[in-house]
């Protein structure tokens, strides 16, 4: 396989660090597994993910947005109000994450909200009976509970170069967008009541577009705004679009959204308002506001901004990014694979060894993974396949997945680049350094 050619333009510098790590990779201070989204992985990796020689600085001493313990043993902080799950634990999971597990996406701190005086208002032109729900009344609907993957639309967001490979043309990419790699995702079994059916018992009357308002105050350069999103009216009317008020079972946790958010099967996590407060339904369009306005498609390769809705087919596997390390001998390995586009129904693995500075050549060709979940859609798929007689080395692991409609994950550097970061997909390379066992300290 040949080695992929990086985004990033740190090739110069490159070469003489590339050595050094590859010493350091047998030396005595241990082993390293990391993403290739780190500022050393991009190094090691000649052909690091895009975007993967950027430096993230720490999070901000700014007031913390997240009310849940977020242990370093299950998320990794990125920044305030951000924090992704590692996919280390994971393992253990099964085909849900606990609720105090799976990642957190707060732009502002979770509204204090008392259910019992709480209210759902039914708003806009399109409904015929302007009215408001109680918890209790939203209860006494027909309730459904669906498993879906919850995956952020900037998931992966760090794989991106800040400038298009074209040069930077007046773009760039905003380096304070939250750096995700892959763990801004996971899936939960989720019992709400169809949207459908809330609008309904308003009387609503052919609706274009509805407007989804959370009760959170984010400041923003505009001033400060409650989250919102715009979404077409067929999509809100479809049977697996919900209003959801527990998450595994449980009433949902304050900081995914207590007591009410929305949850669009397939599209991005963006879509899912938390912290509902109202719905305005519409016979025309409704213009967007807020973060909505930014999460577009664009720069050179997008004549038009394109506004995402379905998640893309993406993969990881199991290794947290700062583990300890791999030992030598016949190894397994895991992840998931998820799409918003329907079910997936291939896994493929590769692993490639460096040689030299610059060098990787394949140790294991692409291999068909052993999928350990039923596919079915919106959810993701455990898979796992075997390396075996693995001999100390550094490595680099590849999945790459496919849905049953035919998306496939692109060569990374196939991801078309975007100012905003959004849906990068590309089969990203994970290092991992596995030292024989007489160098364990």
């Amino acid at each position: 396989m040949a080695a992929h050619r990086p985004w990033d333009r740190a090739e110069a510098a490159s070469d003489r660090v590339q050595e050094l790590l590859f010493e350091a990779a047998y030396s005595r201070r241990g082993f390293l597994v990391s993403s290739a989204a780190g500022a050393v992985g991009a190094f090691v990796l000649g052909g690091a993910p895009a975007g993967a020689g950027m430096i993230v600085g720490p999070p901000s001493a700014e007031t913390n947005l997240i009310v849940q313990p977020t242990p370093s043993l299950y998320f990794v902080s990125r920044g305030s109000g951000s924090a992704e799950m590692k996919w280390g634990p994971a393992r253990e999971y099964g085909d849900t994450v606990p609720n105090d597990r799976l990642y957190i996406h707060n732009r502002a701190r979770p509204p204090d909200i008392d259910r019992r005086t709480w209210r759902l208002k039914l708003t806009g032109d399109a409904i015929t009976r302007s009215r408001s729900f109680t918890y209790e009344e939203l209860l006494a609907l027909p309730q459904v509970t669906l498993r879906r993957t919850l995956d952020c639309g900037a998931n992966c967001a760090a794989f991106f170069p800040r400038l298009p490979p074209s040069g930077s043309g007046g773009r760039w990419l905003p380096t304070g967008f939250t750096q995700w790699h892959f763990g801004a995702v996971g899936a939960a079994e989720w019992t709400g009541i169809r949207a459908k059916d809330v609008l309904a018992a308003a009387g609503a009357d052919h609706p274009v577009e509805m407007k989804f308002t959370g009760l959170d105050n984010i400041s923003y350069p505009s001033g400060n705004v409650h989250y919102s999103q715009v979404i077409p009216a067929d999509k809100v009317l479809r049977d697996d679009t919900l209003l959801v008020y527990r998450m595994n079972g449980a009433d949902l946790p304050v900081d995914h959204g207590y007591p009410l958010r929305l949850l669009t099967s397939g599209w991005g996590a963006n879509t899912a308002v938390k912290w509902l407060g109202e719905i305005e339904a519409s016979k025309h369009r409704i213009p967007v506001s807020g973060p909505q306005a930014n999460q577009v498609l664009t720069g050179p390769g997008y004549p038009k901004p394109v506004r995402p809705t379905v998640g893309r087919v993406r993969s990881a596997i199991e290794i947290d990014e700062n583990a300890q390390g791999l030992r030598p001998g016949d190894l397994t390995l895991h992840g998931r694979a998820w799409s918003g586009a329907g079910a997936i129904d291939r896994v493929d693995v590769a692993v490639e060894k460096l040689v030299a500075p610059g060098r990787w050549v394949p140790a294991m060709p692409w291999r068909a993974a052993k999928l350990l979940s039923r596919p079915e859609p919106f959810v993701w798929v455990r898979f796992e396949v075997p390396w075996q007689d693995v001999k100390p080395g550094q490595y680099r692991v590849m999945s790459r997945a496919r849905d049953k409609a035919g998306n496939i994950q692109p060569r990374q550097e196939d991801v078309v680049w975007n100012q905003h970061a959004l849906g990068y997909n590309g089969h990203a390379p994970l290092n991992v350094v596995v030292l024989p066992g007489s160098d364990m300290p």
